[in-house]
């Protein structure tokens, strides 16, 4: 059976880079025999504790999702070195227990298998990357043991829009994939 890989772009900007990139990763998933899909989380609330109970359809619907994925995939621009908002809003929805009260509840994320990767400028996301691996093995995800994908935007990209990785960069996706892969088994 293949396994099922969830893609969170932490870009919500129509056309990103990093939103190509995920959409290139679910490519990959695919060639290699996993199931890739890109959460739409466009629906979510900021978390607030006025907001978190009951439920919001949004976030059952999100922690549903995530539930039956076998493993995670985060693509996420680079903001003054470290990551958006927007995903740090859903990773903080995905660490809090569904049910009021009940601290001792396991969480969709927990022990979840997850890697992250960025495309950015001249630090190839390193900093997000660095950052994001932080937060996800805090917050009891089970982050592969690798600094992530960086790919830096070519030069061209800047002019059309469009993220066309030379070769050496595909080759460098296509191995993070198969990595990933045997990771989550």
């Amino acid at each position: 059976m293949s396994k099922k890989v969830l893609v969170i772009n932490g870009s919500d900007r129509e056309g990103s880079f990093n939103g190509q990139l995920a959409a290139q990763l679910v490519s990959e998933l695919e060639k290699n025999g996993a199931a890739g899909e890109i959460l739409d989380y466009s629906a979510l609330p900021l978390l607030s504790q006025n907001n978190e109970y009951p439920n919001q359809q949004a976030i059952t619907d999100i922690r549903a999702q995530v539930k039956a994925a076998d493993a995670l995939l985060i693509v996420s621009p680079e903001y003054n070195g470290s990551y958006t908002a927007r995903l740090k809003n859903l990773i903080d929805w995905l660490s809090r227990p569904a049910e009021q009260g009940n601290n001792e509840e396991i969480t969709v994320i927990n022990s979840k298998p997850v890697a992250v990767a960025s495309v950015a400028n001249s630090t190839y996301g390193k900093f997000v990357r660095q950052n994001l691996n932080t937060l996800v093995a805090y917050t009891r995800m089970k982050p592969m043991d690798h600094e992530g994908l960086g790919i830096k935007i070519p030069g061209s990209a800047w002019g059309t829009g469009q993220l066309e990785l030379e070769s050496e960069q595909q080759e460098q996706v296509e191995a993070f994939v198969k990595e990933f892969i045997a990771f989550i088994g």
